[in-house]
């Protein structure tokens, strides 16, 4: 029950982030990090084999940076010389969502194959 209440309320503060994504200055990079939050909390709920939270996350998040915020639009490489900015946000982007799929396949070889995890553990420890 807490993992699909957490996994909605990713989903609806992913779409919150929409509308200060929108804004120009700072309230766009607000709503970019909320939206990397929101890509966290997704994680976390889907841990357990529901991906249905943190693949709905990762759609309105890709959304957002590439279509809808002001200051990372896909469109703004074309106009803007700003091109240190705009890849920066876009590499802490791919970074966090990077962490969250590696997180979400971590807890899903574990589940799925246990003896291939531990091995793998066995392995990694001195």
């Amino acid at each position: 029950m807490l993992y699909r209440i957490t996994g909605w309320a990713a989903i609806a503060l992913s779409i919150v982030a929409l509308f200060p994504s929108y804004q120009t200055g700072a309230l766009s990079v607000i709503g970019f990090y909320i939206c990397l939050f929101s890509l966290l909390i997704g994680a976390f709920a889907s841990h357990l084999g529901h991906y249905f939270y943190y693949r709905t996350v990762f759609l309105i998040a890709l959304m957002n940076v590439f279509i809808v915020n002001d200051g990372t639009r896909f469109m703004l490489l074309i106009e803007q010389s700003d091109w240190v900015y705009i890849g920066s946000m876009y590499g802490i982007f791919i970074v966090v969502g990077s962490i969250c799929s590696f997180l979400i396949r971590r807890e899903d070889t574990h589940q799925l194959n246990p003896k291939r995890y531990e091995a793998s553990q066995k392995k990694l420890s001195p």
